[in-house]
């Protein structure tokens, strides 16, 4: 039995005569009747009846069963076409992505949701791993995208598609006396006495700067995750040394200054594997990115 035969059906029976069906489909009346007759041959039952003193058509028993079954017969059909041209034009799929612990909260908060909402068909993956761990699932095709806050490994073997600039925010309670509150920018030097605690990504970094320029800060602690960074300061134990986003909001009850140094900044970037074709969806997502950052 075609499809066509299955639409017609349906139609026939929801405009509720042969007359109207034929107008709608723009199919001869006696082409509609000849697929009427078929079908009640091939399902040996009447599916259809005339209605007395009607040009109209009311259903069988046999032709309410066909009736259900034809509709979810052309939905199943009209679904699957759907998922196939979405996933053919990259609004259905699986995006999977290796970033950054410290960056994820944010890639979701200022790219992923608003890509979700446009694409609510996607199905997403989060790696959240160190450069290490990022460079073997990207080159494994574990993920297809990679989004990180330092040089990923065998870095030839990568292409870097777009890179964001964030500063080192100092962020702090606005209950501890740790920095002073007339200071707008703060020097390296106020940082020294104060008990610091890093985000891993940065950390390595944020030392180097502090070596290069005589500086020892107190290292309370150094995390994995920014969340876990912050969290010191929201408990008033440290000061959060942490990447800040452009307009990131941190809550009231933190605050954030920077130090004047053209050092205390993170190159974000976003790298695929060089000369590896993209899944439709990884392309619509960097399409999406590149409009938005």
């Amino acid at each position: 039995m075609e499809l066509e035969h299955y639409r017609n059906f349906v139609t026939i029976v929801d405009c509720g005569s042969l007359s109207a069906a034929a107008s709608v489909l723009h199919v001869a009346q006696p082409a509609l009747t000849a697929q009427v007759k078929n079908m009640q041959k091939r399902y040996g039952a009447p599916l259809l009846k005339m209605r007395r003193g009607a040009r109209s058509v009311e259903l069988t028993d046999a032709g309410t069963i066909l009736y259900n079954k034809a509709k979810y017969i052309c939905a199943i059909e009209e679904s699957t076409r759907h998922e196939i041209e979405s996933l053919a034009n990259g609004a259905a799929g699986r995006l999977a992505v290796s970033l950054s612990p410290s960056m994820s909260i944010g890639f979701i908060q200022n790219f992923l949701s608003g890509f979700a909402r446009l694409n609510p068909d996607v199905e997403y993956e989060l790696y959240e791993v160190n450069i290490d761990e990022q460079t073997r699932q990207l080159l494994n095709g574990v993920t297809e995208i990679g989004v990180a806050n330092a040089k990923l490994r065998q870095p030839t073997r990568f292409e870097t598609l777009f890179t964001r600039r964030e500063e080192l925010g100092i962020v702090y309670h606005k209950e501890t006396k740790w920095i002073d509150p007339e200071k707008i920018y703060l020097d390296l030097e106020d940082l020294e006495d104060v008990p610091i605690c890093l985000s891993r990504g940065c950390s390595e970094q944020f030392l180097t700067i502090c070596s290069d320029s005589h500086i020892y800060p107190h290292i309370l602690a150094i995390n994995t995750t920014k969340q876990s960074t912050l969290m010191w300061a929201r408990q008033k134990i440290g000061v959060a040394i942490v990447p800040i986003a452009p307009g990131e909001n941190l809550g009231d009850e933190l605050t954030c200054r920077f130090v004047q140094d053209e050092r205390m900044y993170l190159s974000k970037t976003l790298s695929v594997v060089r000369d590896r074709p993209l899944s439709p969806v990884a392309q619509n997502f960097i399409r999406y990115y590149s409009e938005h950052s």
